[in-house]
C-alpha cells in the first residue's frame, strides 16, 4: 500500500501542471550564452527546432550590447527528457528553474519564434517585473490550432505525416499546444511590456487567400493583446524570420535590450 501510495504521488508530480511545483523539477538544458551586460535576451525556438536556428543572429544580438541566452527544451538534444505535459505554464516554469540554477537573474528580453513565441507569451503576462521587452517572431496564437508549416525546413508538411514520422518530443508539443493556448488565454492581461511583433508576408506554398488573410490576423490579435506593441509585417519574409530577414530580428532584440551604437539600425523593416 505505501508503495501505491508513492506511485501515485509520482504520477501526480509527472502531470501537475502548477508552476511552482514544476520549477522545482531537476531539469538540466544545454545552452550557449554569448555577451554580457545587465539585462539577458532568451532566445527560444519553435517545434522540432534547437538552438541552432539562432545561429545566425545570437552573435549579432549580443555584439558589445549584451548578454544572450539560447537554449534546447527538455527533450531536445543534449538536454534532460521531459517530464510532464508540454504546456505553457510546465516549459516557462523549466525554463526560470533553470535560470535560476544558473544566477541568471532579470530583467530578460524574451525572443519567441513560432510555438515558441506562444511559451514567451505566458512568461510575459504571468512574470512581467521579470521582463524587459518581449520580440515575437511569427508567433503562435493562443487559438491557433496547431499545424506543421510546410514551408519550413522540415520533412513535414502537413499534420498526417506527424503521427508516423515525427518525433517524440514535437509530438507533444503540439499535441498539448491547445493546453499550451489557452494557458496564455486565461494569464492575466499583459502589462505594459515594451513589445515587437514581426510577421511573415510571403505565403508558404499552396496556402490560400482566405488562410493568409486568417495568419494575418492572427498576428493583429496578437499584437493587440500587449498594450502599445508595434507591429512590423517583414517584407519578402516567410515564416523564419531570422533567417529571411536577420537584421530586423537583431534590431528588435537590440532595440529592447537597451543597445545603442552608430551600426545599430535606426528602424525596423516594414
Amino acid at each position: 500500500m505505501k508503495l501505491f501510495a508513492r506511485l501515485q504521488t509520482l504520477l501526480l508530480c509527472l502531470t501537475s501542471t502548477d508552476a511552482l511545483a514544476l520549477a522545482d523539477v531537476d531539469l538540466h538544458h544545454v545552452i550557449r550564452m554569448e555577451g554580457s551586460g545587465s539585462r539577458t535576451v532568451i532566445l527560444e525556438a519553435g517545434l522540432g527546432d534547437t538552438m541552432d536556428v539562432w545561429n545566425d543572429v545570437q552573435p549579432q544580438i549580443a555584439a558589445n550590447c549584451t548578454r544572450t541566452l539560447a537554449y534546447n527544451r527538455a527533450g531536445y538534444q543534449g538536454s534532460d527528457p521531459a517530464i510532464g505535459p508540454r504546456d505553457s505554464a510546465t516549459i516557462v516554469a523549466e525554463l526560470r528553474a533553470e535560470l535560476k540554477r544558473r544566477n541568471i537573474d532579470p530583467p530578460y528580453v524574451l525572443v519567441g519564434h513560432s510555438l515558441g513565441g506562444l511559451y514567451m507569451q505566458y512568461f510575459a503576462r504571468n512574470y512581467p517585473k521579470e521582463i524587459a521587452g518581449l520580440v515575437l517572431i511569427d508567433s503562435s496564437s493562443w487559438h491557433q490550432h496547431l499545424l506543421v508549416d510546410n514551408s519550413a525546413n522540415t520533412p513535414y508538411a502537413g499534420r498526417s505525416a506527424v503521427t508516423l514520422f515525427m518525433p517524440w518530443i514535437m509530438r507533444r508539443e503540439l499535441n498539448d499546444s491547445g493546453a499550451a493556448g489557452e494557458q496564455v488565454h486565461a494569464s492575466p492581461h499583459a502589462l505594459a511590456v515594451p513589445t515587437i511583433v514581426l510577421s511573415s508576408t510571403r505565403a508558404p506554398p499552396g496556402e490560400t487567400p482566405s488562410s493568409r488573410a486568417m495568419s494575418a490576423g492572427m498576428q493583429d490579435e496578437i499584437a493587440a493583446d500587449f498594450p502599445g506593441a508595434s507591429h512590423v509585417r517583414v517584407d519578402n519574409s516567410g515564416h523564419y524570420i531570422q533567417r529571411d530577414h536577420p537584421e530586423v530580428v537583431v534590431a528588435a532584440a537590440r532595440r529592447l535590450a537597451g543597445c545603442i551604437g552608430t551600426n545599430d539600425p535606426k528602424s525596423l523593416s516594414n
